[in-house]
């Protein structure tokens, strides 16, 4: 589950925990692996938001984070998040 984030420091503490509750829901009822995760893109944001998305990906083995090194706007942090997914799957497909 990808999503990009834009100064989002005072929601993502709340939000997170939802997240987490969400992908849990649907890891046990088998719509989708226990290998997924929620990619935070952090695009660029002037604020926190990058420290907490460390934070919760240090913290919690379901999140995980990248950050771009500007503001790119919300399709190309998505596109990126993407990528990033797409990527990782394939690597770990061939360890």
């Amino acid at each position: 589950i990808v999503i990009p984030c834009y100064n989002e420091q005072e929601v993502l503490p709340i939000t997170a925990p939802l997240f987490l509750e969400q992908l849990k829901k649907l890891q046990k009822s088998g719509k989708i692996s226990y290998k997924s995760r929620i990619l935070f893109v952090d695009d660029g944001s002037r604020d926190n938001t990058w420290n907490i998305i460390s934070k919760l990906s240090n913290e919690t083995e379901e999140f995980k984070g990248i950050a771009l090194s500007r503001n790119r706007g919300h399709q190309n942090a998505l596109l990126a998040g993407l990528t990033e997914a797409k990527e990782k799957l394939f690597y770990n497909e061939r360890c």
